[in-house]
């Protein structure tokens, strides 16, 4: 242990490297050397702090004891004159080389030569090269000391910072390098901070426009492909859609501008105001939105439609009317976020949430119907009234329960609903405010739908922003608009508007501060980078978790996935939302980022050993909450951060969001959640293929439903076999493939929990192969098992079969009505007793009414999705106008029916599909 004698210099950045000469000393080395690099860094430290970073595992005494012993050696093995030790504190006096000094000079530098530390100029370069050279690895690499949890704690937080600024060291050499024309030196640059950190995306972009600006179109598409491979060998997922964007215009040559000379012109901007708000000069698109208020005062309601690219203010535009239309209105607002896509009902739960208090307090004149419709979207509505049921053709139950309540809202006081980030908005949202906007004129309701211009957006919200009664869209401050923040001064406005393309928040950013304060090429990932490095540690931390929550934020979710105190917390998001980084959401305790591509960057910046760290604390403090297992929301939160975490509990959350989503008829969210469960090797693999199979009948897609049916048995127990036989034989059937139908029913009769389902449709199978006296025994049995189970639905279903086979008119009228009664609100069962009814009516001549009959029966297939059934009904409808004398309307309604038909999948089994006609 020689090299322990004088110290001479040390290196910080990598594997640690101590210089020394002289005499041995005896001591133990790895913590003297621990002990020396936290000095080195630190400059001086508590005896206390010492022993407890490196002998937190001895007692106090015997800690004091080795901590003297180590002092000694190092001060007789490097100079007395380098450490000073009393009786509480030890500091570092003498002067020690260190490579993390040194490289910290360097930065420090580039802040000397008049320019904010963030911009670059020609001086610049040589330092931030010798910084960028210095930096072999991350602080003290490699490098532990064994039972000393504090000090590896200590040297991560230090090797973070540092992370961090040698990164933006990297990217303002990059950026300097390109502006001067070295395209290949900026290459290298960007290329060894690649290397050194080569899961950090922006680097790869930065890599790729690099080559891109320099005429290298090849290299650009190799850096692109580079990245690709990384991500998917080291994290196994694909490149984020800001990367994949970026390949595009680079193969599309539509590239933003390269960086400029990296000098800075000074700008003076006259009566600079002292404060200014998020929403800058939007006074004309404020005033049309309170001109649509004021238009509905007096009756019916509306759709604006508000559309704008990103960092536009559309959002500080529409909290701005939301804190004016509050006076004398009830504001509901919802906010889509990009990463709750797939939550069923996430943006319609947020809204219905604004105004909870006033439901509650109005129960009385609300019908219980329509209040148990909406303890679906938030059991705290009507606790205890929603069942998991997989009755999936009731959701125009749910959208007329949610009108309801807005009619009777409205009545008392005018509703606005406001609608943002639309772009981003759930499917099942998307069609219940679609609904809701065909209906608006019958009330006294605004609502406000503001989406992204670029993004494509989702049918249903196309659908109502194209059909909206006014519309504005929001575009980047002009010139014009500049000029009175400025004092007139017209070549400030425009430097303005050139050094923040008319973004409001950069804009408000250079009045608050000052413009030159901007970077000089202010991309907006490069600007938030910025951002993050004015905020302390604490702050970093919080900011981490929330990044980690994916738009589900709290205080004390935050609290529980951060592991800081409930004080740390609420002093850290004081600081954030006042910096202008998070943001409080009216009438909710909850936070979220005030920009996107802020949430992006912490996250990319964030190491993947502590995302995993806190998506498994968000995972289970969600889990923990008291609707978890029954919100379809949160259990689709817990699935996706347990899946973010790599934890295996991932999949039976996945498959539980399905089955809640299935039971409130958001077969889409339903079909992708169970899609991940088995991704994620779910362990009941049986009952989420059977729930795959039936949600591809409902749809049609009956190819899938036997692909799928044929996997769950594949893996079924005795407890779910029969289900997935009965539900096998009724796809057989409707293909016409009836002796396979009828084996699936006969093995399907031992093991089904309900017989009586069984039963009928193999009655209805009898009574299509022409076996009559076959089909009315199984009927009969089919009710007699009914009755013993008891259960309305099932005997509605029964009498419906018996209305088929029975030949007797009158009686197999009765039987129909009976059926329709004890459909009650099951919209399945009343379409098909509806058609059965036309079909017996129109034999007796009844055509008329059996039109009506049809007509409605065909509302209810198109508001619930069954397009086989709704196909039958236009074919219904064809032969009926046919006998009505009506040729015109009879191929019109033929005509919808072959669009229908051809949109069922069904393999190579197609013409059974057309002979439905009785279900």
């Amino acid at each position: 242990m020689s090299y322990l004698r004088r110290l001479l210099e040390i290196k910080l950045l990598g594997q640690p490297d101590v210089s020394i000469s002289g005499r041995p000393v005896v001591v133990d080395t790895r913590k003297a050397i621990a002990l020396l690099a936290y000095l080195v860094v630190e400059k001086s430290a508590s005896r206390e702090t010492l022993a407890g970073l490196f002998w937190a595992d001895s007692s106090q005494e015997r800690a004091r004891a080795t901590l003297r012993r180590t002092l000694s050696a190092l001060k007789g093995a490097t100079g007395t004159d380098l450490i000073e030790a009393d009786r509480n504190l030890v500091t570092l006096v003498g002067e020690i080389r260190s490579d993390l000094d040194i490289l910290e000079r360097e930065l420090e530098a580039t802040g000397e030569h008049g320019h904010d530390r963030r911009d670059v100029c020609d001086r610049c370069i040589p330092h931030l090269r010798r910084a960028t050279d210095l930096y072999r690895g991350d602080f003290l690499e490699g490098f532990s000391v064994k039972a000393s949890p504090e000090f590896d704690d200590w040297v991560r937080s230090v090797a973070e910072s540092t992370r961090i600024r040698i990164g933006e060291a990297f990217n303002r050499l990059g950026t300097a390098l390109a502006a001067a024309g070295e395209y290949p030196a900026a290459v290298n640059a960007v290329a060894q901070w690649i290397e050194l950190d080569p899961l950090h995306e922006p680097a790869h972009r930065f890599l790729m426009l690099l080559h891109a600006w320099a005429g290298d179109r090849p290299g650009a598409i190799e850096a692109y492909r580079n990245c690709v491979t990384i991500l998917d060998q080291e994290l196994g997922v694909a490149p984020l859609e800001e990367t994949t964007e970026l390949y595009e215009a680079i193969l599309d040559e539509d590239l933003p501008p390269a960086p400029g000379a990296p000098r800075r012109v000074k700008a003076e901007i006259a009566a600079r105001r002292q404060t200014q708000p998020d929403m800058i000069d939007r006074e004309a698109e404020l005033d049309q939105l309170l001109e649509a208020l004021r238009d509905t005062m007096s009756g019916g309601g509306l759709v604006f439609a508000m559309t704008g690219a990103p960092w536009m203010g559309k959002t500080r535009l529409l909290e701005e009317l939301a804190s004016i239309a509050s006076r004398d209105r009830d504001v509901l607002i919802g906010r889509a976020f990009r990463m709750e896509q797939t939550l069923p009902y996430g943006v319609a739960a947020q809204v219905l949430s604004g105004v909870a208090s006033r439901i509650d307090a109005m129960r009385d004149e609300i019908p219980e119907w329509a209040m148990n419709e909406l303890g679906r979207l938030a059991p705290g509505f009507a606790p205890g009234a929603v069942e998991t049921s997989h009755d999936r053709f009731g959701e125009l139950r749910l959208l007329e329960g949610v009108q309801t309540v807005m009619s009777i809202l409205a009545r008392e006081r005018p509703v606005v609903i406001i609608l943002d980030d639309a772009q981003w908005m759930d499917t099942s949202s998307a069609a219940l405010f679609s609904y809701l906007a065909r209906r608006i004129s019958e009330m006294p309701v605004v609502m406000v739908v503001a989406a992204r211009a670029e993004d494509d957006l989702l049918p249903a919200v196309a659908e109502m922003m194209g059909a909206a009664n006014q519309s504005a869209a929001i575009r980047p401050l002009t010139v014009q608009h500049l000029l009175p923040l400025v004092g007139g001064d017209e070549n400030a406005a425009r430097r303005l508007r050139e050094k923040t393309g008319g973004v409001p928040l950069l804009v408000n950013e250079a009045l608050t501060a000052d413009v030159d304060e901007l970077p000089a090429t202010p991309g907006m990932a490069r600007y938030m980078e910025a951002r993050l490095l004015e905020i302390d540690d604490l702050g970093r931390q919080i900011l981490t978790a929330a990044a980690a929550l994916n738009g589900i934020c709290d205080a004390t979710l935050l609290r529980e996935t951060s592991g800081r105190s409930e004080e740390e917390v609420v002093e850290a998001v004081e600081e954030l939302v006042a910096a202008g980084l998070l943001r409080e959401i009216p009438e909710s305790e909850g936070l979220s980022f005030t920009l996107d591509a802020l949430e992006r960057v912490t996250y990319e910046t964030t190491s993947m050993v502590r995302r995993r760290l806190l998506h498994r604390r968000a995972a289970r403090a969600l889990a923990e909450r008291g609707y978890a297992r029954s919100d379809v929301r949160l259990a689709a939160a817990v699935a996706g951060q347990y899946r973010a975490a790599g934890d295996p509990e991932a999949a039976a959350w996945y498959h539980l969001a399905g089955d809640l989503a299935q039971s409130m008829f958001a077969n889409d969210s339903a079909i992708q959640f169970y899609e991940t469960a088995l991704a994620l090797d779910d362990p009941d693999i049986a009952g989420a293929r059977l729930a795959l199979g039936e949600l591809a009948m409902a749809a049609g897609d009956y190819d899938r439903a036997r692909r799928e049916l044929t996997l769950a048995a594949s893996h079924a127990g005795p407890d779910s076999i029969g289900v997935i036989e009965h539900r096998t034989g009724e796809v057989e059937r409707l293909l016409g493939r009836f002796e396979d139908a009828e084996e699936h029913f006969q093995r399907s009769i031992e093991n089904h929990p309900a017989p009586a389902a069984v039963l009928a449709d193999w009655a209805l199978l009898a009574y299509r192969t022409g076996d009559e006296a076959k089909a009315a025994n199984l009927a009969r049995r089919a009710r007699e098992a009914a009755e013993q189970e008891d259960d309305p639905a099932q005997m509605s279903r029964v009498r419906n079969i018996l209305a088929v086979v029975t030949a007797d008119h009158d009686e197999a009228l009765e039987h129909v009505e009976e059926a329709m009664r004890l459909a009650a609100t099951d919209d399945l069962l009343r379409m098909a007793a509806l058609n059965n009814k036309a079909l017996l009516l129109s034999e007796n001549g009844a055509t008329s009414r059996s039109i009506e009959l049809v007509e409605e029966a065909i509302g209810i297939a198109e508001r619930t999705g069954h397009r086989h059934r709704e196909a039958a009904l236009w074919n219904h409808m064809s032969d009926l106008h046919h006998r009505a004398g009506r040729e015109t309307d009879a191929r019109q309604s033929l005509t919808t029916a072959v669009s229908l038909f051809a949109d069922i999948d069904s393999g190579d089994l197609e013409p059974e599909l057309w002979l439905l006609s009785r279900w």
